[in-house]
C-alpha cells in the first residue's frame, strides 16, 4: 500500500477530520492526515488529549482492511510497536504501557487511539496518534499525569517532518505483516517492551478495578491479569490506572 498525505495548519481532531471525509478517501492506499495544531484533540475513553501549537505530531491513519482480518482488535498495538521502533533506532529506550502508551523514563511520550467502522465487506480503522515532540516542561507541566517530550529527555530539537517520514514506513513494514498474520508475530518484540509486567497493578475495565500482577500479553494482544487468587482474567480493552 501507498500513502496519500492531507496536511491541516488546524483542525479541530485529525481523528473526526477523518471520519467526516473518509468517504472521499482512496481505499487503496493509507490517508495519513497530518495537522501543526489541534483545539479538540481526543484520546481513549474520550479523554481530551492536550497538544501543543506546532510543537507536536497529531496524525490519524485512514485505511481499510477486511472485517475477518485476524486479531482486528489490536491493530493500535502495531502503530506503538512502529513509533517504539523508530525512537529505539534514535537511540531511545521507551517501553509500552498497555494497551498503546508510549513512555520514556515512566513518563508518557504518545498515546494511540483506535476506531474501527466495521461494514459487510470492508473494515474502516481510524488510528490516531498523538505524540510530544518538541513542547517544553512548562507545558508539560500543564498535563494532568506524568509526561515527557523528546525535546525534554534528549536535550534537542527533533525534525517533525522526518520523524512523521519514518513513523509511516515502520508502520507499512509492521501493518503488511499484521494483514497477512495479526497480530501474532509482532507479540514477543511487544511483550519484550511492556512496562509493568510481573509488577502488582490496578486495572479498570471501564466498570470495575482490579488489583493483580501484569502476568503477560496474548499472542491476540490482550492482556493477562494474575489475580491474588491465583485466577488469571483476560482483557481486550481497558487502563493500568497505577502500578
Amino acid at each position: 500500500m501507498k500513502y496519500v498525505d492531507i496536511f491541516l495548519p488546524k483542525t479541530d481532531s485529525t481523528q473526526e477530520y477523518a471520519k467526516k471525509n473518509a468517504s472521499s478517501f482512496d481505499k487503496t492506499k493509507i490517508t495519513a492526515i497530518y495537522a501543526d495544531e489541534q483545539t479538540h484533540g481526543k484520546g481513549r475513553f474520550n479523554r481530551k488529549w492536550i497538544s501543543c501549537n506546532k510543537d507536536n505530531l497529531n496524525i490519524t491513519f485512514y485505511f481499510q482492511l477486511k472485517p475477518n482480518t485476524l486479531h482486528l482488535i489490536s491493530i493500535g498495538h502495531i502503530l506503538a510497536l512502529s513509533l517504539i521502533e523508530v525512537l529505539r533506532d534514535n537511540n531511545l529506550d521507551p517501553k509500552i504501557k498497555w494497551p498503546n502508551d508510549i513512555m520514556l523514563s515512566n513518563k508518557k511520550l504518545a498515546g494511540v487511539l483506535c476506531e474501527i467502522q466495521t461494514k459487510i465487506d470492508q473494515a474502516d480503522v481510524f488510528l490516531g496518534i498523538g505524540i510530544n515532540v518538541n513542547p517544553d516542561q512548562n507545558f508539560l507541566n500543564q498535563i494532568d499525569q506524568p509526561a515527557t517530550s523528546l525535546k525534554v529527555e534528549t536535550d534537542k530539537i527533533w525534525d517533525k517532518k522526518k520523524l512523521f517520514e519514518d513513523l509511516k514506513q515502520k508502520f507499512l513494514k509492521n501493518l503488511e505483516i499484521f494483514r497477512t498474520s495479526g497480530f501474532t508475530p509482532l507479540h514477543e518484540s511487544y511483550e519484550n517492551l511492556l512496562l509493568y509486567k510481573g509488577n502488582k497493578i490496578t486495572f479498570f475495565d471501564g466498570k470495575n478495578e482490579y488489583k493483580g500482577v501484569l502476568h503477560s500479553i496474548t499472542c491476540e494482544g490482550k492482556l493477562n491479569l494474575y489475580l491474588n487468587n491465583k485466577e488469571i482474567i483476560t482483557f481486550a480493552a481497558g487502563d493500568i490506572i497505577n502500578k
